[in-house]
């Protein structure tokens, strides 16, 4: 394995790390705030870092091999170095001056969690506001393939990174370069993100939050700037499209790439995109019915609330309009389990992902079938192809160790914190799906901050492995990776 190369290449995701990190600086320099330092320090101590790392790991020739060895551990690296580093501003302005609480929030930033452990953060300053928020925009692309798009030097790996940062069991180029394809999905990236912004100004919110919202939401991270989340603008206006915009965020890029080009047949077509549709209705229309009869005075109030609450649960995204652990029972339960769905594959949202979920009860139709026909093949297609026997095995595997990694992180914060098991769950299902808020003491009107830092180095580490679809990371604790 060539250490050497994937030192240099994280060398080089550090630097444009440190460039973006100067954007935040403009808002000090209006606002006549006093974050600027940690800003600059932060910048500068990020690019001086990745600048050093790439000329003492240069590679004495042009690189024309990438193997799967260097893209795990890239892949990780590059994730954890940008959660680190990203954690300056915060820890150097004083904002969370404690090192885990600093790398618990970027954590959850750059991965699209949205959980936080800031208690008030309206006091905080513009600057610092807009990196919290611009962390998950970045994140929710994908950090790598922001590389890709913009560092030569990622090309040659490319599509095996973007495989490995992609969310779902498969990936698919939709130009032939892998660096015109990460432009092209970033385009579109950008271009909604620009809709939503102006979207939101005209409902009325003020232009800096709109940015900050239109971050988040795309990003389907949930870091809201003002303490009550989204509710604090009590406007259905904002709701209604914020709630459409979740949905964006959930559907896979490719297929909002071709929607764009013309060809919303595709979005049809895609079974995927179906059943994400039409599960997020139903359930939507059952909470809707249920918290009519028991908290809301009307059917299009109820609809309002649990559309956004579904939606932003089920999207991975965490923002709040309603605190829903007031909520019936049956509700609660069926978003804890929206937790664990997420959205489409190729998407910003976290979780196990729809596309598996259709894998999964194709799966067992299949095995019904064969106990009344032992001795036929029937084989189990997805948009009118057949899936791998490679792609079944993953896909069973995959969430084996999902629910296997959430048991484990559950049993670790009961223990470590004496939390009830609903809110030790939650808290490890919010984690683990990069979804943000919990049940419970980490619901929608708390926070992660009372935990101990046992605990946050337990959520950080279950966001990265949600972040990076588990085999990525756990991969590098085998004796076979290190192998030669």
């Amino acid at each position: 394995m060539n250490i050497r190369l994937t030192l240099h290449i994280i060398g080089n995701m550090l630097k444009l790390l440190g460039v973006v990190m100067l954007i935040p600086a403009a808002f000090p320099l209006f606002y006549g705030e006093d974050d600027l330092a940690a800003i600059l320090a932060s910048a500068i101590i990020t690019c001086v870092f990745g600048f050093a790392l790439e000329r003492l790991t240069k590679p004495g020739g042009p690189v024309t091999e990438f193997g799967r060895k260097e893209g795990f551990l890239v892949a990780t690296l590059a994730w954890l170095g940008c959660s680190i580093f990203g954690a300056l501003p915060l820890l150097i302005y004083g904002v969370l001056p404690n090192p885990v609480d600093a790398f618990f929030e970027s954590v959850s930033g750059f991965t699209t969690t949205g959980a936080s452990v800031i208690r008030d953060v309206e006091a905080l300053p513009h600057g610092m506001l807009f990196w919290r928020s611009f962390t998950q925009w970045l994140g929710g692309m994908g950090i790598i393939l922001l590389g890709i798009a913009i560092l030569p030097r990622l090309a040659v790996g490319g599509m095996q990174l973007m495989g490995l940062e992609a969310t779902g069991p498969t990936t698919e180029k939709i130009t032939p370069r892998i660096a015109e394809t990460a432009k092209s999905l970033w385009a579109v990236y950008v271009g909604l993100s620009a809709l939503l912004v102006i979207l939101l100004i005209l409902a009325g919110m003020p232009v800096f939050e709109s940015v900050l919202h239109s971050f988040s939401t795309l990003a389907t991270g949930g870091f809201g700037i003002r303490n009550a989340s989204v509710a604090a603008y009590n406007s259905a206006a904002i709701d209604y499209i914020l709630t459409v915009f979740m949905f964006i965020g959930g559907t896979s890029f490719v297929l909002l790439y071709w929607l764009a080009r013309g060809k919303p047949g595709k979005l049809w077509k895609s079974s995927e995109f179906r059943f994400y549709l039409i599960f997020n209705l139903i359930v939507i229309l059952f909470i809707a019915f249920e918290v009519r009869m028991t908290i809301y005075p009307s059917f299009l109030e109820a609809l309002r609330y649990s559309s956004f609450q579904v939606i932003s649960i089920s999207t991975t995204t965490g923002f709040v309009t309603a605190n829903y652990d007031l909520w019936p029972t049956m509700s609660q339960w069926l978003l804890l389990l929206m937790m664990f769905a997420g959205g489409c594959a190729g998407s910003t949202s976290g979780a196990i992902k729809n596309i598996r979920l259709v894998v999964l009860f194709k799966k067992i139709y299949q095995e019904m079938q064969k106990l009344i026909y032992p001795r036929s093949i029937i084989p189990i297609r997805v948009d009118r192809k057949p899936v791998a026997p490679e792609i079944l095995s993953s896909v069973s595997t995959f969430c084996l160790l999902y629910v296997l990694i959430f048991a484990a992180g559950t049993f670790l914060l009961a223990a470590a914190e004496n939390l009830p098991v609903m809110t030790a769950a939650s808290a490890s299902a919010t984690a683990l799906g990069n979804v943000g808020p919990g049940m419970g003491e980490v619901g929608p009107v708390g926070s992660f901050a009372g935990l101990t830092d046992f605990s946050k180095v337990v959520l950080a580490i279950l966001m990265l492995l949600g972040r990076l679809e588990l085999f990525t990371v756990l991969v590098l604790f085998t004796s076979a990776f290190w192998r030669k």
